[in-house]
């Protein structure tokens, strides 16, 4: 939030902690905003998982997904906890293009909630507004980039409903909701596996 100020630029949710002139005019936007990962912590952890989005990238990602690199503001952003689900779930995505990012509803039919249904596909979202932001690094727009690609391959082939449905049972037997990076991880392998055979 020091970064990209106390207004979510993904989702356009306002933090609780914001000035009460800004909840007062816009009381339905109120939430709690939270820090969330483009590519998720559990990677810190994996060396295999790391060489494959080098791979897949086409450049080497391992020291910025390693140590406190995937802790650091390049590799996150403030938004709602709902829309950090659809940005997990591949449902939602970001663009980074001539030095842009933009918003991309991977499924759009999913793609709702309070913050992101009124947003348009392709709406320009602007970090770095906050009173630190001229000095914090911004979001790696490369790694938007590959978050948005996975979400695109994943559904295109059809995997993503066949996974949300094995993570969905996996929920039901814990008998509940269960928030689990590693399965975003899980995902991730998946579908990369799948994109790396497609490039063979």
């Amino acid at each position: 939030m020091r970064r990209d100020g106390p207004i979510s630029p993904l989702g356009g949710a306002i933090d609780s902690s914001a000035p009460e002139y800004l909840q007062h005019t816009n009381i339905e936007r109120v939430t709690k905003l939270e820090a969330a990962h483009i590519v998720p912590f559990m990677l810190s952890k994996y060396s295999t998982m790391r060489n494959l989005l080098s791979m897949f990238a086409g450049s080497n990602l391992n020291s910025r997904l390693v140590g406190r690199s995937i802790n650091g503001p390049s590799n996150i952003f403030c938004t709602d906890p709902f829309t950090h689900t659809l940005f997990d779930e591949f449902i939602i995505g970001v663009e980074y293009v001539n030095q842009q990012y933009k918003l991309r509803k991977v499924v759009t039919r999913k793609a709702g909630g309070p913050f992101i249904a009124r947003a348009q596909d392709g709406e320009e979202l602007l970090f770095g507004r906050g009173p630190e932001g001229a000095t914090m690094d911004l979001p790696d727009g490369e790694l938007f980039n590959i978050h948005l690609s996975i979400a695109k391959v994943l559904h295109a082939s059809g995997a993503g409903e066949v996974i949300e449905k094995v993570l969905q049972d996996e929920d039901d037997y814990r008998e509940g909701i269960v928030k689990d990076e590693g399965s975003c991880s899980k995902i991730l392998a998946f579908a990369l596996r799948q994109a790396l055979n497609g490039l063979k």
